[in-house]
């Protein structure tokens, strides 16, 4: 599951689109976003309806976690699994620190994920952590445009080749001129004449089932959400 954009509008700015396409079956509900207090935190977030989690939230404390299913390649499946990914997200989002939290959390028994952190409250700051099944990884990351497709999804072709829609993208547009509303329609639209790897896939069972867009900007935090299953866009403010 997963396609995932970053784009910071300005240098030395705190200002960012941040936009996450998901994969899932399309029997899988999800409940639009709303804020949820856990923790003593703020957090806005769609809910899988299933497990209890999500795949991406924002919080009071000025951070973001998008995640995404698998590590650097497709692994198999060894269910069962000790906890949910998406409770994983919520875990690390609500700790004081996330690094720390990342060092003390105990991930054996939970299955390959990616995890796409961002932060601004003291400038702004993007990570990525892989969990391999044995390994957890954190590597911090340049702040430019950037893009993700996930491993269990995408094969290495086909993450070349969005890639490549999304530099030709970028290259095609004043970075610090773009609209949330053309990256969400580069998100409806790229690749759109094929199914099976376009941004929005329809593979049978699995297709792209919702589309979240986040924007900070200096003052507020804004939340769409498009559920392409029945076709509703709600939004949300943090």
């Amino acid at each position: 599951m997963c396609t995932v954009t970053f784009i910071p509008k300005r240098k030395n700015s705190t200002e960012f689109i941040f936009t996450s396409n998901r994969d899932e079956a399309s029997n899988r509900p999800s409940i639009p976003p709303k804020v949820y207090r856990e923790n003593g935190v703020e957090l806005l977030y769609p809910k899988d309806k299933v497990a209890g989690g999500t795949w991406i939230a924002a919080s009071s404390q000025k951070k973001l976690i998008c995640l995404m299913n698998g590590a650097r390649k497709a692994h198999e499946r060894n269910e069962p699994y000790r906890k949910s990914r998406g409770v994983v997200l919520k875990d690390l989002l609500t700790s004081a620190n996330f690094k720390n939290a990342v060092d003390d959390y105990e991930f054996e028994g939970i299955e390959p994920f990616t995890i796409i952190y961002v932060e601004w409250y003291e400038g702004l700051r993007l990570i990525q952590l892989i969990w391999d099944g044995d390994e957890a990884e954190l590597l911090p990351l340049e702040i430019k445009p950037q893009i993700w497709s996930a491993s269990m999804t995408y094969t290495s072709e086909m993450k070349k080749e969005r890639h490549q829609w999304f530099e030709s993208f970028i290259a095609e547009n004043k970075v610090s001129e773009l609209t949330s509303e053309e990256v969400w329609q580069f998100h409806h639209n790229a690749g759109k004449d094929d199914p099976t790897n376009g941004f929005i896939i329809d593979r049978g069972l699995l297709k792209t089932t919702s589309i979240t867009q986040i924007h900070q900007k200096a003052k507020n935090l804004k939340m769409k959400y498009k559920d392409l299953l029945n076709q509703e866009i709600h939004e949300a403010k943090l």
